[in-house]
């Protein structure tokens, strides 16, 4: 079974008509568990009530949370939903995942995990961020780094994406990141995936599907039609679906087209936190890992 580690925000996503607790990290460390992973996000809250209302929610979705409680306040995002589903976000700043401590709790997760996925977005703070490239650093030589960009707002900046790279096996980002990374480097996808060595380019493209690049290879896949309620969580759920299939050793166009599906499915459904059905979940596979 692979072990998985996602570092970096926990959070309130907070709706018009409710609040749903999330973030990237969380997110998809939920589906990498539904698809078959021994997953484990680590991060931050705050000793305030949101901090334990959000400990107890994440919990009762099963997922293993391993969350530090520091003396800033918990992490919220207003999410507004547009017109045809989509989502955009406006975070508090300065909380609790901003101020993620290095333990050694988080050095052995480290040290253990076969896939460590991080973002942009909790690299915000230079506490964070120091955080995040020490765990990467004790990585076993096997392991491989997902990151996933993630940009929010004016959250990042050329040299911590640039530093990220430098770490990364994969990369995954949306249609809109794309010209955000062209605006910081002057180079299309090709050149930033041979200058940084990367493995694969995972890129989710809305309604359009997704991209698959490898060094020699783009694999396209359409969406999976939907009737679409909120696109919260689907990267995420197309991420954690595609990229454990890829690791158990499922060929890219099949872990690519399950993906698809599965994110179709939680477009489907409010939130982020979505239970996959058992058919959408996992392929057959050969133990890559």
């Amino acid at each position: 079974m692979i072990k998985a580690l996602c570092i970096g925000e926990l959070l309130w996503d907070i709706f018009p008509d409710k609040k749903v607790w999330g973030g990237a990290p969380a997110n998809f460390i939920f589906h990498t568990s539904q698809f078959g992973a021994d997953a484990t996000a680590y991060t931050a809250v705050g000793k305030d009530k949101l901090g334990i209302e959000l400990k107890e929610a994440a919990l009762k979705s099963r997922i293993k949370l391993e969350a530090e409680m520091v003396n800033f306040p918990t992490g919220v995002v207003n999410v507004n939903i547009d017109s045809q589903g989509v989502a955009s976000y406006e975070f508090n700043t300065n909380c609790a995942w901003d101020q993620l401590p290095f333990t050694q709790n988080l050095q052995k997760l480290s040290s253990e995990a076969d896939l460590i996925t991080f973002g942009t977005l909790a690299q915000r703070s230079s506490t964070s961020r120091d955080t995040i490239m020490k765990a990467l650093g004790l990585r076993k030589a096997s392991a491989k780094v997902l990151f996933d960009i993630n940009i929010r707002q004016n959250f990042y900046s050329k040299d911590i994406i640039e530093a990220s790279l430098k770490e990364a096996d994969f990369l995954k980002l949306n249609e809109e990141e794309v010209l955000v990374m062209y605006d910081l480097f002057g180079k299309n996808l090709h050149e930033i995936q041979q200058e940084f060595n990367l493995e694969l380019i995972i890129l989710t493209l809305g309604p359009d599907g997704s991209q698959i690049k490898t060094i020699d290879n783009t694999y396209d896949c359409p969406a999976s039609p939907c009737e679409i309620v909120d696109t919260v969580g689907a990267g995420d759920s197309f991420t954690a679906c595609f990229i454990i299939n890829y690791l158990n050793g499922i060929s890219i166009p099949e872990a690519q087209k399950l993906a698809s599906k599965a994110a179709a499915f939680v477009c489907e459904n409010s939130g982020a936190t979505v239970a996959i059905p058992d058919n959408l979940k996992l392929l057959p596979t050969e133990g890559k890992i």
